[in-house]
């Protein structure tokens, strides 16, 4: 089965719900519109959206579409008013000691911030998640770029993915060490990552990954677990990241949005 993912996604209080869900559904069916559609959440430790939608404690009413829990466990999906679907899985975004990003995709399990980065790793496949090593600017470089050239060569292809983000400037090549993990035997996943300002949803769904392989809609969170780390599954990065000026400016709007 052909699925157009965003693998990494996150809902902030300064968002309109409504705006996010509309911008995530649509851009994703721009980049493949015969496949069917998915989401991965990757929420820090101070947010709880996911979850908020499935208890029914987060509300998200539109006349375009409604969001219900799947059957199987730990998932949602998003209907339209056309009866197509986007699938929505759970997951957490991690900072560990040495201040790498890592996501744990498919589980809502809370995980502490700031362990070192292979006790992360170890930890999101406890919880029955999908790690991944995510890139983000500067976090690869100078002192750290040994982390995760270590991480790269203590775990195998089958227990760690790595990602990619929309805000890795179109002018930067593919860095060295996501180079190596790629002839390593490693897949990339690629994802949107929002930032937490005012109007920075319009990014969800621009970029992600279109997965190839077996995925059972009766048993969509089990089987797109053992699809994400699948080495016969193809894993292919599609959309557009930004320009370095762009890149530049959200950066920026971030950082004073902090300030705020």
């Amino acid at each position: 089965m052909k699925l157009i993912a965003d693998t990494h996604i996150h809902l902030y209080p300064c968002y309109d719900l409504i705006t996010a869900f509309d911008n995530l559904r649509l851009n994703l069916q721009k980049l493949a519109p015969a496949a069917s559609r998915a989401a991965f959440f990757s929420e820090r430790s101070d947010c709880n959206y996911f979850a908020g939608i499935r208890d029914g404690s987060v509300k998200v009413i539109s006349d375009d579409f409604r969001i219900e829990p799947l059957d199987e466990k730990d998932g949602l999906v998003l209907i339209e008013k056309n009866d197509s679907v986007l699938y929505l899985f759970p997951g957490r975004q991690i900072v560990s000691a040495e201040r790498i990003e890592i996501l744990a995709l498919t589980t809502d399990m809370a995980i502490d911030d700031d362990l070192p980065a292979q006790d992360v790793l170890n930890a999101v496949t406890d919880a029955g998640g999908v790690p991944v090593l995510s890139w983000a600017p500067g976090k690869w470089m100078f002192k750290r770029k040994n982390v995760i050239s270590e991480l790269i060569n203590s775990f195998s292809p089958d227990k760690m993915l790595i990602g990619d983000t929309s805000l890795r400037p179109t002018l930067w090549k593919e860095p060295l060490l996501m180079r190596k993990a790629v002839k390593k035997g490693f897949s990339v996943l690629a994802g949107s990552d929002p930032l937490p300002f005012i109007g920075d949803e319009k990014y969800l769904g621009r970029y992600g990954s279109i997965l190839n392989g077996p995925f059972d809609i009766n048993k969509p969170v089990s089987s797109i677990r053992k699809l994400l780390i699948s080495s016969a599954a193809t894993k292919t990065i599609t959309g557009k990241r930004n320009s370095l000026f762009e890149t530049i400016i959200r950066l920026r709007k971030n950082a004073l949005a902090k300030h705020l």
